[in-house]
């Protein structure tokens, strides 16, 4: 239960500081910048990639290795770095969706981010608290394999989609109008039709 809650703890802690860091009226002025909206793109369609299987990204291996060895001392300090080495170690996949959570939270403000990165720490938590509660559900739970990939992907295209809603809020800004109303739906129906080919099998990846 203390590992569960450390996890909570540290996303948490994770929001309160990039609020603290930007503040809160930052954070909603980042949010309608056209070079703001312009990165964003750039780092949601990097993101896509990366769930598409081109590159992973991870965080340096020095930080789980400082951490793992803070989790040998036992006790609740111990907990806790075992705790943050699964976020340092996970990183990989969680980033493109801490990614995605951080920038569609900036124009709520800070409680929206904080309460959002709480909520991935919970629904990451949960899993590691039942099974530790109650270990024999462990035998129920599906083996790893293709499914996880196929899941992977899905949110390749559906961060794609995201990464248009940020390229034309700033053609919407500076009024370049290469990403027109009808371009824009047009582009997402193409998305939307390529996932479909490849939740059917017809194309692969």
């Amino acid at each position: 239960m203390i590992y569960g809650l450390s996890i909570i703890v540290i996303y948490v802690l994770i929001g309160i500081l990039i609020t603290t860091f930007f503040g809160a009226t930052a954070l909603n002025e980042l949010s309608t910048s056209w070079i703001a909206n312009l990165l964003f793109f750039v780092i949601f369609v990097f993101f896509a990639f990366s769930f598409f299987g081109f590159y992973e990204i991870t965080l340096p291996s020095s930080w789980s290795n400082r951490s793992d060895a803070m989790a040998d001392r036992g006790g609740l300090i111990g907990i806790f770095f075992m705790a943050f080495t699964l976020a340092i170690v996970s990183f990989s996949c969680t980033g493109p969706i801490l990614g995605t959570l951080l920038v569609g939270s900036l124009s709520g403000g800070a409680m929206q981010l904080t309460s959002g990165f709480a909520g991935f720490g919970l629904s990451l938590a949960l899993p590691f608290a039942l099974f530790a509660v109650f270990p024999h559900w462990l035998k129920s739970l599906p083996k790893s394999g293709g499914w996880l990939d196929t899941v992977k992907k899905f949110l390749a295209f559906i961060e794609l989609a995201l990464a248009l809603k940020f390229l034309s809020n700033a053609d919407l800004v500076m009024h370049w109008g290469i990403l027109k109303r009808e371009v824009f739906i047009g582009l997402w129906i193409i998305i939307a039709i390529l996932l479909t080919l490849y939740l059917f099998g017809v194309i692969r990846l």
